[in-house]
């Protein structure tokens, strides 16, 4: 049943795309997609101020004033030095000293006010390279970043093992001299970056060593000491880098400031979690199923789209933004925006396909059975232009309606008043009621041939029609009408004349055109018939030997109740050649009227040949 089948579609569309989204995400190649557009989406969010992180760096402004970089281990302990004394909660040495150098002994006492990590990084064999033996036993982090294929840095392992021993990712480390909690060995944590590594509070070495006071407090801060300046590299992107940047600045962010935003992240516990392929499937499987269930109705289909990316974008981010749940943006949102535009697609294919079935019953109906094979538009003016013709026609056909009706009808009621007021002898009675009957016929014919003639515009013309021969059949009815009339009927026709329409329609026409003929015909004068062929027509022309019709008739005469200036004196209703035209039109062909060589007319009516005679006739 059809209210069966809308359910089963939404529910397969939904099955196959929560299968489909199911199988892109959980590829590398889906996953990797996903990141630009989870990117933005924290590129979107509120940035919030540094509160357990600053940044000690050895900057361009520090390098001018101290000479180039490697500086002395003396100056490296003042730093540390200046760094406790201001209270800092610890010391991250974002510096690899894998060599010993003179000043070792008061870098080492300096790490030992406060606590501390140094950096140790994996070389290309695979083993650790960390700080020199006499700078004492300092904690330890790895500062190996975990760069994907577009080269931004989104991931931190949490651990890294090489050979017997395994470190803690740096950023990682100095969060638990805030937090406390252990370290979780083997997992792949992802920073928000709510606190993006450039709004990190970074103070100058230079500042440092000179004393100056300081604009931001270090108290109770971790605080990483490490290099910005440009020549000295280590810069990376992450997730909340700029896209764009001035010719003068560079989107990369320098890895102290990067391990600080880390670390900040980790511990306001703000951590990306990333919704299992299958629930984000699911998900846009239940969007598309909605979408395509309500595909009936537009104001439904088009509230369930718009709630459906809201509830994308807008729940997205909010679940982005409280609870740090990464929900899948491209993937989903391009299943809904194509289950929408497909059921658009699919609605508008249908209502034009129907739009089409409508105008070719509509254009049947009107004699243009062929509708079905011309530009939609084109038809719909045709049409548009016939229906209009066609009203004016029965805005005057009714006042006409009413104008004939009177006559009879005026007859009928004196009649019945002669009936009724006097006594009337048996002949009188007699004559009355053959005139009685004879009025009511009148009526009778009037009303029956104009219910002919709205009947036929509502016919379908293909389940209304057969092929016959026209020859065949006009000389079967001019036998007929032979039988009740001595006048002369001379009929010629050929064979094979195949047309597709309604046989007993084109007889009628033939009685109406053959009728009209020998009413306007003198005696002896015979009326001619002929049936012939043309390239695409079968021809049925019907000549008198009458007074004619004006020039000025010869398109009215088959308007309803338009009788021409020649009828004077015969009777009729004015419906007998409207019918004819109307049955041309209906089987798409025509009716005309021309002055006949030798006096009289010569009524032309054309049917379109059917396949078989235009196949015969080699066309």
């Amino acid at each position: 049943m059809r209210w069966m089948r809308r359910p089963a579609i939404a529910i397969l569309a939904g099955v196959t795309t929560a299968a489909a989204i199911t199988f892109w995400l959980a590829t590398p190649i889906g996953d990797s997609a996903e990141d630009p557009a989870r990117d933005a989406a924290l590129r979107l969010l509120p940035s919030r101020p540094a509160s357990s992180t600053a940044v000690i760096a050895i900057d361009e402004a520090s390098l001018r004033a101290l000479g180039p970089w490697p500086w002395s281990r003396d100056v490296l302990a003042r730093i540390v030095d200046r760094a406790a004394d201001e209270g800092a909660r610890a010391v991250i040495l974002d510096i690899l000293l894998a060599e010993s150098r003179p000043g070792d002994q008061d870098l080492a006492r300096a790490l030992g006010r406060v606590p501390s990590v140094a950096v140790a990084v994996l070389d290309e064999r695979g083993q650790w390279l960390g700080p020199a033996a006499t700078l004492g036993n300092v904690a330890l982090g790895h500062g190996n970043f975990e760069i994907d294929r577009d080269g931004i840095v989104r991931r931190f392992a949490t651990t890294k093992q090489s050979s017997d021993r395994s470190l803690s990712a740096l950023s990682i480390e100095a969060a638990r001299f805030k937090t406390g909690a252990a370290v979780q060995v083997g997992r792949s944590i992802a920073p928000a970056f709510r606190t993006p590594p450039r709004s990190i509070p970074t103070l100058s070495a230079l500042s440092m060593l000179r004393r100056e006071p300081l604009p931001i407090a270090l108290r109770g801060r971790l605080v990483f000491i490490g290099p910005t300046a440009f020549a000295l590299g280590d810069r990376v992107l992450t997730p909340v880098s700029p896209n764009e940047r001035s010719e003068s600045e560079t989107p990369a962010d320098p890895g102290v400031t990067v391990h600080a935003a880390a670390a900040e992240s980790v511990v306001r516990g703000e951590e990306i979690h990333r919704v299992p392929p299958i629930a984000a499937g699911a998900l846009a499987g239940l969007a598309v199923g909605a979408i395509v269930h309500a595909r009936r109705s537009r104001r439904r289909r088009l509230a369930v789209s718009a709630f459906s990316l809201a509830l994308l974008l807008l729940g997205g981010m909010g679940l982005l933004a409280a609870a740090g749940i990464a929900v899948p943006f491209l993937a989903p949102l391009a299943s809904i925006l194509l289950a929408a535009l497909g059921v658009e697609l699919t609605v508008l294919a249908i209502s034009v396909r129907r739009g089409g079935e409508a105008l070719s019953h509509m254009a049947s109906g009107l004699g243009i059975p062929d509708a079905g094979s011309a530009e939609v538009g084109t038809r719909i003016h045709e049409i548009a232009a016939l229906l209009a013709e066609r009203r004016g026609q029965e805005a005057e056909s009714k006042r006409v309606l009413a104008h004939e009706l009177k006559t009879p009808l005026a007859s009928i009621r004196g009649l019945t008043q002669l009936v009724g007021g006097f006594e009337l002898s048996e002949v009188e009675r007699r004559r009355v009621a053959s005139l009685l009957e004879s009025e009511a016929g009148k009526l009778q014919s009037m009303v029956h041939a104009l219910l002919d003639l709205e009947r036929l515009a509502l016919r379908d013309f293909q389940d209304s029609t057969t092929v016959f021969d026209l020859g065949e059949l006009v000389a079967a009815r001019v036998e007929f009408l032979r039988m009740s009339t001595d006048r002369q009927l001379a009929l010629t026709f050929s064979p094979g004349l195949a047309v597709r329409g309604d046989a007993v329609l084109v007889e009628r026409v033939v009685d109406n055109l053959v009728g009209n003929a020998l009413k306007y015909s003198e005696e002896p004068l015979p009326v001619v018939i002929r049936v012939s062929r043309e390239p695409e027509s079968a021809v049925l022309e019907v000549e008198d030997r009458g007074p004619g019709i004006a020039a000025a008739d010869s398109q009215r005469i088959f308007q309803r109740f338009f009788r021409g200036s020649t009828a004077a004196g015969t009777e009729g209703l004015g419906l007998g050649l409207s019918l004819v035209g109307e049955v041309a039109r209906w089987h798409g062909g025509s009716i005309s009227v021309q002055q006949a060589p030798q006096g009289g007319s010569r009524f032309r009516f054309t049917l379109p040949l059917a396949e078989e005679a235009l196949s015969a006739g080699g066309i």
